[in-house]
């Protein structure tokens, strides 16, 4: 199975909601929680917390899109308007397979169709995803830092 596998990438409604967070919450488990204290899985832990998602969802305030395998959800990406993403974790056995970077594309697309004016795409990124975000056109703008527990490093892709 390599990059020409058969992958839809579709947007989430609150139909598919739970189904992403677990997904979310499996991966930080895998590959994020052993580089985070206590506080920073627990502020996780909370942001992802289902019914304030769900609200999030309902107001438009956060989008979710999720990557499938057939009907099998192997990644999830989700932003907050207009411009910063929130959420990107894919499991681990589709890691390396372009998942990802098909995902930060139709964001990016998303958000170049909701209007000229938005300059960039931004990210706090977790320690383990620096490196790929640098791969597809993010540059650090700062050194890592550490808020509420939460481990990260602001990024932007300028859209111009």
């Amino acid at each position: 199975m390599g990059v020409g596998f058969d992958m839809q990438i579709c947007k989430l409604g609150r139909d598919h909601l739970r189904e992403a967070l677990d997904l979310v919450w499996e991966v930080f488990e895998e590959y994020e929680a052993p580089d985070y204290e206590d506080m920073g899985v627990k502020t996780f832990q909370h942001f992802i917390e289902y019914n304030s998602m769900l609200e999030r969802v309902e107001t438009g305030e956060m989008k979710f899109w999720g990557c499938y395998q057939n009907s099998y959800l192997i990644g999830v990406i989700a932003i907050r308007p207009v411009q910063h993403i929130s959420l990107l974790f894919v499991r681990g056995k589709f890691h390396h397979l372009g998942v990802a970077g098909r995902l930060v594309r139709v964001v990016v697309s998303e958000i170049r169709n909701s209007g000229p004016e938005v300059p960039a795409v931004t990210v706090n990124s977790s320690p383990y995803a620096v490196g790929f975000y640098k791969a597809v056109g993010f540059r650090a703008l700062g050194p890592e830092e550490t808020r509420d527990g939460i481990r990260f490093t602001p990024m932007r892709r300028d859209l111009s």
